[in-house]
């Protein structure tokens, strides 16, 4: 089963267990928390997910906030029973993510490779 949902730039697809979100270029912050954290719900809900991948392809650096947020992420995508978390971002996103990040006991990669990360996400 395939779900896809668009919003104010960011895309989020369900295959078979598996989350894929897309951010893009020019997101605002405001359009994570108002629009896509609220289908993250409804997604978590709905349907029986056992991994998620992230793509990061925002322009701006990470600030603090974002980082709560994707902390908050996590901790909900740990309590749905979600095991694995694949993040797939450039260079120094790659690294701010993988060393700032409180996933809690989710199992996590960071890489700059999408394949890899989605392979390693439908291992779950």
């Amino acid at each position: 089963m395939t779900v896809t949902t668009t919003g104010d730039g960011w895309s989020v697809e369900l295959v078979d267990d598996v989350l894929v979100w897309e951010f893009l270029p020019g997101m605002e912050l405001s359009s994570f928390k108002t629009d896509a954290y609220p289908v993250f719900e409804e997604l978590l809900e709905a349907h029986d997910i056992k991994a998620m991948v992230t793509v990061v392809r925002l322009d701006d650096p990470f600030t603090g906030e974002v980082f709560d947020i994707w902390e908050q992420s996590a901790r909900r995508a740990e309590e749905a029973g979600i095991a694995r978390w694949a993040v797939v971002a450039d260079g120094i996103k790659a690294i701010s993510l993988r060393g700032k990040i409180d996933t809690g006991d989710l199992t996590t990669l960071t890489t700059e490779e999408r394949t890899e990360a989605e392979e390693w996400a439908h291992e779950a």
